[in-house]
């Protein structure tokens, strides 16, 4: 520890040199463990390694092959792109849409 501290620096309120408390939210540990993320997948492997059901958690990212379908993973209509920007469908849902070989959707018979 240093002794010749800054004048902008205050001492420490026990006395000692060059320790200052943590204010607001100086720190890298979330106060509230229930918003921690790494806290709350401890918990939960600690649960399962006792024997309790696992909660149904749903992700939402789809990345995992072995990912089931959940009512959460739709996308919600406001998010979807307005349907003048839809690849044409020819009457299907854009989500089934074909965009071809140029990415411009399914041409009609007469753009063929």
């Amino acid at each position: 520890m240093s002794d010749n501290l800054p004048p902008d620096v205050p001492q420490a309120p026990d006395g000692q040199l060059g320790v200052q408390p943590m204010r607001d939210r100086d720190t890298t540990i979330e106060p509230d463990p229930t918003l921690d993320p790494a806290q709350a997948e401890w918990d939960r492997t600690t649960a399962e390694d006792a024997g309790v059901a696992e909660d149904d958690t749903a992700t939402a990212t789809g990345d995992d092959p072995a990912h089931l379908a959940s009512p959460e993973d739709d996308v919600p209509r406001t998010d979807l792109p307005p349907e003048s920007f839809q690849p044409e469908t020819q009457g299907l849902p854009p989500e089934e849409a074909e965009l071809g070989d140029l990415g411009q959707g399914d041409l009609s018979p007469e753009d063929r």
